[in-house]
């Protein structure tokens, strides 16, 4: 987006010279840079052509001058648009001739090149479609500590695009969850980790009867006999699911418990998928399109081998990511794609949730790392970009 804004200098000096106009519009630095130069006038002038151009750039409107949230600092006298204290990056050309000032200020916004191929898996949503439409999906997981976990997954759920997300935790953090939660719905079972019990069991599978999707592992910890009780959630839950985090975890002792579903989503990243497969971690390092396609046949499931470049695979099909960058490597980036995912299995077939759900993720990333810089990048920021994600990918 350009912004182009053009000042009479004669008739701007008029508003300069009232008391209270300077001071409204320009920041100590603007002032001090005007000041230094030979001619102020053309000078003041100027820069306020330059916020004019910029908020025409960015569709402000003009109290963000009025309050100085834009400030045009120059460096080596070259300007920088900073708004809101942060610099932007924004390309601003201010020049003078004679009686005018003028000023084109380009946004100059990431262009992120879609993948035609991936943009096609997304749905579209009825414009007459109510929430019940658009998903009810559960997490299963957290614990003392952990609670952010099923959190992010749940809020990035609702962020793609389902129309009711669910977390079942255990009550000793329901409290915390119930005062973090606006949108997300909180459903307690009795314990304060989860581990297999009879009458744990029994709560999850009535909680998760009306479920479109559903998620396990996020935060669940290590309960004694952990593997059972996923066991038994696999065994009576007919829909799709994805399996994370400890949920992986526990099913290193028993693998075989995967088989037995054909629409199911395991979420490792390398250690994990080592601990699963019983392959030296090097060797996954140097052979992982062949190991992931080979796990993924055997198990007839699809796998989701995180890290860069993440692969999805069925064992027939196979798909290499290339969105993302290094700042994803961060504490609840993975809990972030177990809820992107989640929102995708209750609407979609598995391998193309799990490659469409991938891709955005990575993208909400590139698109926090574009503006600001990968080292700064949080799970949380993810989240708050995939809407500018999505909207790329209906674009």
């Amino acid at each position: 987006m350009i912004g182009i804004d053009i000042v009479d200098i004669k008739k701007f000096r008029n508003k300069l010279e009232k008391n209270d106009f300077a001071s409204k519009i320009f920041t100590d630095n603007e002032f001090h840079y005007s000041n230094s130069k030979a001619n102020s006038l053309q000078t003041f002038a100027g820069i306020f052509a330059g916020k004019e151009a910029i908020i025409k750039a960015y569709n402000f409107n003009l109290a963000y001058i009025l309050r100085k949230k834009i400030e045009i600092k120059h460096v080596d006298n070259i300007p920088i648009v900073f708004i809101n204290g942060k610099k932007t990056n924004a390309e601003i050309s201010i020049s003078h001739d004679g009686n005018y000032a003028i000023a084109v200020c380009n946004k100059n916004e990431p262009n992120f090149k879609i993948n035609r191929d991936i943009q096609k898996l997304l749905k579209n949503r009825p414009s007459d479609g109510h929430k019940g439409d658009f998903g009810k999906v559960a997490i299963i997981g957290g614990q003392k500590g952990m609670a952010g976990s099923v959190f992010l997954s749940s809020n990035a759920s609702l962020r793609s695009g389902a129309g009711l997300s669910y977390v079942i935790c255990p009550s000793s953090i329901s409290h915390i969850l119930q005062i973090k939660s606006t949108e997300c719905i909180i459903e307690e079972v009795d314990c304060d980790y989860f581990y297999y019990e009879k009458e744990i069991a029994e709560k999850i599978l009535s909680l998760i009867k009306n479920k479109n999707a559903l998620a396990i592992g996020p935060g669940m910890g290590e309960g004694k006999d952990l593997d059972k009780l996923i066991e038994i959630i696999v065994d009576n839950f007919d829909k799709n699911l994805v399996i994370d985090a400890d949920g992986i975890n526990a099913l290193k002792e028993n693998i075989d418990i995967i088989d037995k579903k054909h629409n199911l989503v395991l979420t490792p990243h390398e250690m994990e998928f080592s601990r699963i497969s019983n392959l030296p971690l090097d060797f996954i390092k140097n052979n992982r399109e062949k190991v992931a396609k080979d796990f993924a046949k055997k198990h007839s499931i699809v796998l989701v081998l995180k890290g860069k470049n993440t692969i999805v695979t069925d064992g027939y099909k196979l798909y290499i990511n290339n969105s993302g960058n290094s700042g994803m490597a961060t504490a609840g980036s993975g809990d972030v794609l177990t809820g992107i995912i989640l929102s995708n299995l209750s609407n979609m077939e598995v391998f193309d949730a799990a490659v469409l759900s991938v891709y955005i993720h990575g993208l909400a990333g590139d698109i926090y790392a574009s503006k600001n810089c990968e080292d700064s990048l949080i799970a949380s920021d993810i989240i708050k970009n995939l809407p500018k994600a999505y909207k790329l990918m209906r674009s």
